[in-house]
């Protein structure tokens, strides 16, 4: 049977889809096929008999120990190649290069549509409520239309937490525990109300033409509501929910900074001093 000479072989891998690069173990190029100079656009000249060290930076960087994924840039062109190396026992390095440009760029434009979705979506994945760039945007024409006649606005931020839970437990039990305070808060919203997970465990109610007193009083029947939750743990034992409230009341000057600010602060000062509601101001 007739054997296949280094040449023969060499001819058939010069058009293969992959580029193909080989080196001895001091990094001098013996051979190179077209497919690699048509991916790296450069002459035949460039390459034959030359050293790593001897090329321009640039190529040099994607010949000697290249990393897996390579971007080319020339001008407002880009083109990605995966790289595979071999190395031989007697230290000869074979590499191949793979253009994955169309692949490259279809992921990136998933990435860009996936992160364009997450900007548009307005419903926590967990509770089903408003999340928080649904909040932001049902809060500011509320606080304009209290700057203009003078309206009552009231605020609570709530902070849902399960304690003395370790944390593979608390990771196991928190969406739960998440998903049956969106409930309950869904049960105490009127029609014009606007209440939704704020972020993490906190949720954040927006009440238009609510005083003072009337918010107090909700954020106690919530808190007491909160408390009395109960969700099965591993050995049977019941988990509790800790609430922390804070409250407040648009002023004339305030924006939404300042108000969502307020509240932060007071559910800071709740958990510190270990009490359910923290008034904002």
């Amino acid at each position: 049977m007739e054997q296949t000479s280094l040449a023969d072989l060499q001819n058939a891998l010069h058009p293969a889809p992959v580029g193909i690069i080989l080196m001895d173990a001091q990094g001098n190029i013996q051979w190179h096929n077209q497919t690699l100079e048509r991916m790296l656009d450069i002459s035949a000249e460039q390459l034959k008999g030359k050293s790593i060290a001897e090329l321009p930076k640039e190529m040099a960087s994607v010949l000697a120990s290249p990393p897996e994924t390579i971007l080319l840039q020339r001008n407002d062109s880009q083109r990605w190649l995966h790289c595979h190396s071999q190395t031989t026992d007697d230290g000869k390095r074979v590499q191949f290069y793979l253009d994955i440009t169309t692949e490259q760029r279809l992921r990136l434009e998933r990435d860009r549509l996936e992160d364009d979705l997450k900007q548009l979506t307005t419903r926590d994945p967990v509770t089903g409520l408003p999340n928080r760039r649904a909040l932001l945007q049902g809060l500011e024409p509320l606080i304009s239309r209290s700057r203009r006649y003078g309206n009552p606005l009231s605020l609570i931020k709530l902070r849902a937490e399960l304690n003395d839970l370790a944390p593979d437990q608390l990771q196991r039990y928190e969406e739960e525990a998440w998903l049956r305070v969106g409930q309950l808060l869904k049960e105490q919203m009127r029609w014009a109300d606007i209440i939704g997970r704020f972020d993490g465990p906190e949720f954040l109610l927006i009440l238009p033409e609510t005083p003072a007193e009337a918010t107090e009083t909700l954020a106690a029947k919530i808190c007491d509501l909160i408390k009395a939750l109960e969700l099965p743990g591993d050995a049977g034992e019941s988990l509790k929910v800790t609430p922390y409230c804070s409250l407040t009341a648009w002023h004339k000057g305030d924006d939404a900074n300042l108000m969502l600010q307020r509240l932060s602060d007071g559910v800071a000062a709740a958990r510190a001093a270990g009490t359910s509601i923290a008034a904002a101001g």
